[in-house]
């Protein structure tokens, strides 16, 4: 018997995919399906997953400005900062792979100009504000922080306390931040009475 796995380029792909979160993919194929509409309708080549990064970029730069609901209403600031995050791990994940990234690589300055312009009209016609929702009472955080759902001696309770510790206190604008945080975006302080903070 061979000591060691053989896989093939298909197990690698197979693989990784199995690692997303469905509902991650179910997002991501939700933004590709509304671009591909959206490209169906100006009778567009829809196979936007094969475009060169120049004719990608200028495309995206005219579907941030023209994006809309089926009623034909503007998109929420945060469904289209949503849109945009989710076409980029789309592009990025098995089968294709890119290597390149919609909003850091310089390629695509001139679509994410487009995009703030975008943002900025969603704002003027009050459709970028953010939805404050109740505060959580302390009862039910604790009922939360008490499950088994919660409970840091599992991995699974250990990851969706993380999570939900980010959510709660670092996230003050929903989940709209959570996609851009790094290591880097969180810095460890010393005070007098706690000798570790994170802000």
């Amino acid at each position: 018997m061979k000591r060691f796995a053989s896989h093939s380029e298909e197990d690698v792909i197979a693989k990784k995919q199995n690692l997303v979160p469905v509902n991650t993919v179910k997002a991501n194929k939700g933004a590709a399906n509304l671009l591909r509409s959206y490209l169906r309708e100006k009778n567009m080549d829809t196979n936007f997953e094969s475009f060169e990064i120049h004719r990608l970029a200028e495309t995206l730069s005219h579907f941030y400005m023209d994006a809309r609901t089926k009623e034909g209403e503007m998109y929420k600031s945060t469904t289209l900062i949503n849109t945009r995050h989710a076409l980029n791990r789309y592009l990025k994940s098995p089968p294709f792979l890119k290597k390149f990234d919609l909003i850091k690589n310089t390629e695509f300055t001139d679509a994410n100009e487009c995009f703030k312009t975008a943002k900025a009209e969603i704002k003027s016609v009050g459709k970028g504000d953010i939805v404050h929702y109740p505060e959580i009472e302390s009862e039910d955080l604790t009922k939360l922080y008490n499950s088994i759902y919660l409970d840091p001696s599992t991995p699974f309770g250990l990851a969706n306390r993380v999570q939900m510790n980010i959510r709660l206190y670092f996230c003050r604008r929903a989940n709209e931040n959570m996609e851009s945080m790094t290591k880097e975006t969180f810095v460890v302080k010393t005070y007098k009475y706690w000798p570790k903070v994170y802000s």
